[in-house]
């Protein structure tokens, strides 16, 4: 048995023992150096108390107890209050000891569980399954690199300046199969792009679409600049349906007074209709349009008025340089059934590696008709060609080093 507990009580002591115990919490006491002493104390200490000598304190147990037989009642303990003491702990030992049981056999009757040699086996049989995923993962990615590299774990020199540039990885091998240098892949690569020597040569109306911020206003007065001083004052008239922008309508009309030509506003389809009824006699009319996000619902129905007109309106797509090649195709997708006539690059100027633009428009087969570098009007609008492409691409080119080419081939 184990006492539980004990506590003087009117005529002797009460004890709180059981019967069923865990005797794994012994061995436990007894391996802590000081468990042996203050068990020893507290016994002590408890058989002073009720009358007993410090000699039957309990000693140390260091192994499982042995079947103890019944003592012989102790004389000191025969008093009537003693006895009916004991025979109220007994009961709450009973109780105790029932409490206690299930938690013991929980302690001593572990689940059971599988031999350790089969668990060895199973952490071994998943071991390996996972150095096999990671070795399988590591041939993919050296194959794909391979691939990408043209046959080297790393890129070539010329793959690693292109794919700087903006090209993606398929396209820098495409534009990398035109030459042995740098200069020579982009110059082929650019005659393979469709740019006319001469864009605006026919009188006619032309209407610039693009996103918020990609420069409209700024390239129609450019466009406009070059037509005067081709052409002269009383060739050219401006559009603007640019009325939610605040000052949108005012910026034009500075443009169009510092050039000589009139400016009117359209705020719908009839109104557009009215405002070229009246330019019928100008050669060439430049339509300003509103710079809307792909999600706005109001570039649906702008896309409805210029699409309403037919061939009577070019339609010119602005669209940043420095944008990356999945943008360039979502941006695609808000205008292609405009349809559109040819693009311009704007905003060169502010980042050198536009060969993901140049790569978008190969692949939609767009004509490139002027790009832009700059906020002077009209000087920074140039007319894109082979020559000037290359150059542009190859002024701001620098050769990677290796860190850069492996986080390029990466991609």
């Amino acid at each position: 048995a184990v006492i539980l507990s004990n506590r003087e009580i009117v005529g002797g002591v009460e004890l709180m023992a059981a019967v069923d115990f865990d005797a794994t919490h012994l061995h436990a006491e007894a391996a802590t150096p000081d468990a042996p002493a203050a068990a020893r104390t507290s016994t002590a200490a408890s058989a002073q108390r009720a009358g007993t000598p410090a000699r039957q304190s309990a000693a140390p147990m260091r192994g499982p107890l042995p079947p103890v037989a019944p003592a012989a009642p102790d004389p000191a303990l025969r008093a009537p209050a003693a006895a009916a003491a004991s025979r109220a702990a007994v009961p709450a030992a009973a109780a105790v000891a029932r409490a206690a049981a299930p938690a013991s056999a929980a302690r001593t009757q572990p689940a059971p569980q599988a031999p350790a040699a089969v668990q060895a086996g199973s952490w071994s049989r998943d071991l390996e399954g996972l150095r096999d995923e990671l070795q399988q993962l590591r041939d993919w990615v050296r194959t794909s690199v391979t691939q990408v590299g043209g046959g080297d774990a790393a890129p070539s020199p010329l793959l690693a300046q292109l794919q700087a540039l903006g090209f993606s990885a398929l396209g820098a091998r495409g534009v990398a199969a035109g030459g042995s240098d740098l200069g020579s892949a982009l110059r082929a690569f650019a005659h393979e792009l469709h740019m006319p020597p001469e864009p605006l040569a026919e009188d006619g109306v032309y209407a610039l679409v693009g996103a918020t911020g990609v420069g409209k206003t700024t390239t129609i007065a450019k466009l406009a600049a070059r037509l005067v001083l081709r052409h002269g004052t009383d060739a050219v008239a401006l559009i603007t349906t640019d009325t939610y922008r605040i000052g949108g309508v005012d910026q034009l009309k500075i443009y169009g007074r510092i050039l000589g030509v009139p400016v009117a506003v359209a705020r719908d389809a009839g109104e557009i209709e009215q405002q070229l009824a009246e330019f019928a006699d100008r050669r060439f009319v430049l339509i300003d349009t509103i710079g809307l996000s792909p999600r706005d619902e109001r570039l649906g129905e702008q896309l409805r008025w210029l699409h309403g007109f037919g061939q009577r309106i070019t339609r010119l797509l602005l669209v940043n340089g420095g944008l990356q090649l999945d943008v360039y195709d979502a941006l695609w997708r808000a205008y292609r059934d405009l349809p559109v006539d040819a693009c311009i690059l704007t905003k060169i100027d502010e980042t050198p590696t536009f060969g993901a633009a140049l790569q978008w428009l190969h692949a939609q087969r767009l004509p490139l008709w002027f790009f832009t570098d700059g906020q002077r009007v009209p000087e920074d609008l140039h007319v894109a060609s082979a020559t000037t492409i290359a150059d542009q691409l190859q002024r701001d080119a620098v050769l990677p080093d290796a860190r850069s080419a492996a986080v390029a081939a990466s991609r």
